[in-house]
């Protein structure tokens, strides 16, 4: 306030000081900013398969439980047949493609909520909410990924052995439904081809031991 330079000058330095204060202020706010959103960036990327895109296998740890404690989920557990044949008649760059063009029938079967994993190799999990309809999305699975594939024109036929489990009927918890999954999948490889459902096996070999459905599922 008052006229003289002295007073000015430091008035002037004050001025100087609050300016850079919130200067501070911002530059910090936005690193902080950026910060989270690299990491929520490299979250996002960690979880995701680089060559198709959808999620990887870390995924199951984390989503399945969540999806399961929400209600009845089928879990597709699928693996590729004549892949290998393919991969190595074609090359690995056909390979690659082929299992792009796989992954992205299996994005569009899936809804909006179901859970698309590529666990590995030519291995896919599709996790259902939908469960009531796991049937029919096995035989949809089976017809979408056995169809021919057209890569820079060379047409290539692959087929899919699908193992099918549903919550709670199948299991309680993750492990049990992936357990059961794979074993219908191994039946279903052993057929060559299609789909198998858990249920029906548990149905067989309860019958085969002699235990009632309730002593199985106990089991």
């Amino acid at each position: 306030m008052q006229p003289d330079l002295r007073h000015v000058g430091l008035g002037l330095l004050i001025l100087m000081y609050v300016a850079a204060s919130f200067e501070m202020v911002r530059l910090s706010f936005n690193a902080s900013i950026n910060q989270i959103t690299l990491k929520r960036q490299f979250e996002q990327l960690s979880r995701l398969d680089p060559m198709t895109g959808v999620s990887n296998r870390s995924v199951l740890a984390t989503d399945l439980p969540q999806m399961l404690a929400a209600g009845m989920i089928a879990v597709h557990t699928l693996d590729l047949d004549r892949f290998k044949e393919a991969n190595d008649r074609f090359g690995h760059p056909v390979g690659d493609a082929l299992l792009k063009q796989v992954a992205g029938r299996l994005k569009a079967l899936a809804a909006q909520d179901d859970l698309v994993v590529r666990m590995g190799g030519d291995e896919f999990v599709l996790v259902q909410r939908a469960a009531a309809d796991a049937e029919a999305m096995a035989q949809r699975i089976v017809q979408s990924i056995s169809a021919p594939y057209d890569i820079d024109g060379q047409m290539i036929e692959l087929g899919v052995s699908v193992g099918v489990a549903v919550a709670p009927d199948d299991g309680r918890t993750a492990e049990a439904l992936l357990s059961r999954s794979d074993k219908a999948l191994y039946r279903a490889k052993q057929e060559r081809g299609g789909y198998v459902l858990a249920r029906d096996l548990r149905m067989a070999d309860a019958t085969a031991s002699g235990q009632t459905l309730a002593e199985e599922l106990a089991a």
